[in-house]
């Protein structure tokens, strides 16, 4: 069998001087990167004033993530500063206390029965996608990104507000939400080195604009409160919601920015890793009739059930195999917040921490061909199982993403459906690359020729 091996940006032969690192990664984070990366387990460097630490092996990783977690809990202030605009204190930005009530209050929300649930939204909007591509002309051409942004941010609003939202609203959201990201600096210097903001500058006050119409929008669903049409919804059950401690139900405020994390998380990474999939198995023959193999068989009466997602496990190993190859958030960064020893080497408090899944999961001495496309590594009867600690797409230890499950699910159950009733194929000598900001995403148009099976 032949395993493609996807482009991937060039790796430096030599250790970059902190300078360039700074002016590569104002642009693209992932290409600072050398061949050693690849390699070590554990670096320290200095950038100018500041101290910059990277686990990349599981032991220190269990150290970071679970050992002492709560020394490294807190996003960095490059992180914070990025995305406090749009998610103010939300579950994915805050930590200690407020992290803990919030996470309680959320997680039941995320249990496999209310998972089940949520599954027949999955379905029958990708069902409804199935409809509209099946009226488009034959070998039209898709630009697959948006096309699966629409399709999650349709699942995603369905998920949390029911019908209340509209598509109309849902589109002005997701268009906010690009403008917000492409409007984020990538390495933002003063919070880099701690020196004040001084003036904001025009990406700044783009980014916030984004931010606060997206808030609007929000807000102003949030005040229709429950209807009767929408009792299941995710937003019905926050407003219902009371802290465990105080009886007190939660502000409009702290609903919203949970909502825009959920929104974010649910539909942004999805639709990059489904994108990014596409490709992948149009690049693989073999993956391809092996995926249709399993979805005819599966998939053989006209109606999907959840219970089809735990026997679609090829399908499912090609969602595994492409967040290991392009993780959504490939850099995560934490705060030091007290001095600590990790391999008998200081790790002063105020000194960043960063697990970069984009190094772990192409890690030489972890995985046996890392950079090549292989689902088969992720089946359940696989013979060599990842270590615990190389595979975090969604994080690790008590800040693992919360709607893991929930993306999982959906991410399979939509390939599923739309790789049983279509083909999508990239026109040959078309280069694709990647834009790595906030999350990975195939970079411009991911133009794909759509053919019904």
């Amino acid at each position: 069998m032949t395993y493609f091996i996807p482009p991937y940006p060039k790796r430096h032969k030599k250790s970059l001087n902190p300078l360039k690192i700074l002016q590569l990664a104002r642009k693209d984070l992932l290409s600072i990167w050398g061949e050693n990366a690849f390699r070590f387990q554990f670096i320290g460097i200095k950038i100018f004033n500041r101290s910059v630490f990277i686990a990349n092996c599981p032991q220190v990783i269990k150290h970071v993530f679970i050992t002492n977690h709560s020394n490294y809990e807190r996003k960095s202030t490059q992180m914070r500063n990025a995305l406090e605009p749009l998610l103010g204190d939300g579950l994915f930005i805050s930590d200690g206390e407020k992290w803990k009530k919030h996470r309680d209050m959320m997680s039941p929300l995320f249990s496999s029965e209310q998972v089940a649930k949520y599954s027949e939204i999955m379905i029958q909007v990708t069902e409804e996608y199935v409809q509209k591509w099946g009226a488009l002309d034959k070998d039209s051409t898709l630009d697959v990104l948006p096309e699966m942004g629409t399709l999650t941010a349709e699942i995603i609003c369905r998920t949390l507000f029911g019908n209340q939202l509209g598509t109309q609203h849902a589109e002005e959201i997701v268009k906010n939400f690009a403008e917000y990201q492409s409007a984020i600096e990538q390495i933002d210097f003063t919070s880099f080195f701690g020196l004040p903001k001084l003036l904001p500058n025009l990406k700044h006050k783009t980014a916030l604009k984004a931010a606060q119409k997206i808030h609007a929008i929000i807000d102003a669903i949030i005040a229709k409160g429950v209807t009767s049409d929408n009792k299941n919804t995710l937003l019905a059950q926050l407003l219902s919601k009371k802290d465990s401690e105080t009886s007190d139900t939660y502000t409009t405020k702290e609903i919203r920015n949970e909502l825009i994390v959920l929104f974010m998380a649910g539909h942004e990474t999805t639709a990059n890793t489904l994108a990014w999939a596409w490709y992948l198995i149009s690049q693989s023959p073999d993956v391809e009739q092996k995926l249709h193999t399993e979805v005819d068989t599966i998939l053989s009466t006209n109606k999907v059930h959840f219970d089809d997602f735990s026997k679609l496990t090829y399908t499912r190993a090609i969602f595994d195999e492409t967040l290991r190859l392009y993780p959504p958030v490939p850099v995560l960064s934490r705060e030091v917040k007290n001095d600590d020893t990790i391999r008998n080497r200081h790790i002063p408090a105020g000194s960043i921490m960063l697990v970069v899944p984009w190094l772990l999961h192409r890690h030489e001495r972890l995985w046996d061909k890392p950079n090549h496309f292989i689902p088969e590594r992720f089946l359940p009867d696989a013979k060599i199982k990842p270590e615990k600690f190389t595979y975090i797409p969604f994080s690790a230890g008590p800040r693992v993403c919360i709607a893991q499950f929930f993306g999982t699910v959906e991410a399979t159950l939509c390939l599923a459906i739309l790789a049983k009733n279509f083909r999508l194929t990239l026109p040959a000598g078309t280069k694709v690359t990647h834009d790595c900001r906030l999350t990975l995403r195939p970079k411009d148009k991911l133009s794909m020729q759509l053919t019904p099976r």
